[in-house]
């Protein structure tokens, strides 16, 4: 993992051969003979995993550029820090297994993690530690070339999750006429009222409705930069945090055909409580896949919901490939401190699963319903999470959901798709769908 974003073949030794390029990593303080380069691990690095520690102590820094990168686990040798436990650290997701809270959708707290707590979470802490370690390498003669996704020295991929086929329904009536309008829950003004009330009044003698409209939008936009993107549909859920749809009627059947057309990737968003059951997540790709006449190989959870290691099982026992649900619910950034995919991992049994993670950089819910960021602020702090993808070769994972450009409830969320589509044309990143990223990285 800590030579994953580089062209080279490695080979495990018992002895440095001679005339070779070797890097050391073990117990022994001592330098080996015949290596180029040499870290060791502490004994105070594997005590902490060994007490299954959820955040390591951190005492220093090291300066590169103008970032702080923290000193996880000591080191000696070549290297004054362990980059191998610390890339396994964070890509293993060992804060998330030996952390026991969760929360109210029982996912990981971003509040629990290491990133909260030394304000990491823009800071894509693994690349930085490959970064340093390959500068050292390349001085002593070390031949690393980075990846490359194709032609594109960096990706931008598109996502969106479908909760919903349409914006128009009960419930919505429900909250616009009798909790808004009438019992005035959220404490607005009459003719803010009386405008809401007329909105919906409308919407019952017209086919036109926003989140389909915002459907095609989406679309449209991302084909007039030459890109493709990934949408997910639901296909099951009944609960109270699920609004379900039909996959069959008119509307969705022209949406899939205009996506496949296009080349966009189509992937499952399970329902609600899939997170934890194996039998109602296979149940739905099943549906999913028979809808669209193929296997449906990518996943993203329904609000995120994951918990580790267990649902990272459950999603390659039901046959997906690329996963997409791992940023933080109310945080955006790095949740595993990379902007680069990188394999499963359970560490509770050290056992690498066959499923990628495309990590996911951004959601605009994050930005402007828990980041509470303005429309100006979440376009300048998505910006900065896309340099850094640019800087490190990496993919800038973002999420949108079909409410864009409904400006009387979600203000300025259509205008951030668009300025992030603009921004990735203005830095040369390709924009594909996940699937198709994921290959021309491989």
């Amino acid at each position: 993992m800590l030579f994953l974003p580089f062209r080279v073949q490695l080979q495990e030794v018992d002895k440095a051969p001679s005339g070779s390029f070797t890097v050391y990593y073990g117990i022994d303080p001592k330098p080996v003979q015949g290596v180029t380069a040499s870290f060791t691990l502490k004994p105070e690095t594997m005590s902490f995993f060994e007490g299954h520690q959820p955040l390591p102590i951190v005492k220093r820094y090291l300066r590169v550029e103008d970032e702080r990168i923290p000193v996880l686990f000591e080191s000696s040798g070549d290297f004054s820090f362990d980059p191998v436990a610390g890339v396994f650290y964070f890509l293993s997701g060992w804060q998330e297994v030996h952390t026991k809270k969760c929360d109210e959708h029982g996912r990981f707290p971003f509040e629990c993690s290491i990133q909260s707590a030394l304000n990491l979470a823009a800071q894509p802490t693994v690349d930085w530690m490959r970064l340093i370690v390959a500068t050292k390498l390349k001085s002593k003669g070390a031949i690393l070339e980075r990846k490359t996704w194709g032609a594109d020295s960096w990706m931008c991929c598109p996502t969106h999750d479908i909760d919903y086929d349409r914006k128009w329904r009960p419930g919505i009536y429900k909250r616009e006429v009798l909790d808004r309008s009438i019992l005035n829950q959220n404490k607005e003004s009459i003719p803010h009222r009386i405008g809401r009330t007329m909105r919906a009044v409308a919407s019952l003698i017209t086919t036109d409705d926003p989140f389909r409209n915002a459907m095609n939008r989406m679309r449209s936009e991302v084909e007039a930069r030459n890109g493709s993107a990934t949408y997910f549909f639901k296909s099951g859920g009944r609960g109270l945090r699920d609004v379900s749809y039909d996959l069959k009627n008119s509307f969705m059947l022209e949406q899939r055909i205009l996506l496949q057309r296009a080349g966009f990737g189509i992937g499952l968003h399970p329902s609600y409580h899939t997170f934890l059951s194996s039998v109602q997540l296979e149940q739905e790709k099943t549906k999913l896949d028979n809808v669209m006449m193929r296997r449906t190989t990518v996943h993203r959870s329904h609000y995120l919901r994951y918990q580790h290691p267990k649902s990272a099982y459950l999603i390659a026992q039901a046959g997906f490939k690329i996963d997409s649900s791992l940023g933080f619910a109310t945080q955006c950034g790095f949740r595993h401190a990379t902007c680069l995919p990188f394999p499963l991992f359970n560490p509770v049994e050290d056992v690498e699963l066959d499923v990628w993670e495309m990590p996911l950089s951004v959601m605009e819910s994050a930005l402007f319903n828990r980041m509470n960021l303005s429309p100006s602020e979440a376009i300048d702090y998505t910006r900065k999470l896309i340099h850094t993808c640019a800087d490190f070769g990496g993919v800038f994972v973002g999420l949108w959901h079909n409410t864009l450009w409904d400006e009387l409830d979600y203000p300025g969320w259509g205008a951030h798709f668009e300025a992030t589509l603009d921004e990735t044309v203005r830095q040369e990143g390709g924009m594909k769908a996940l699937e198709g990223a994921l290959d021309s990285w491989k």
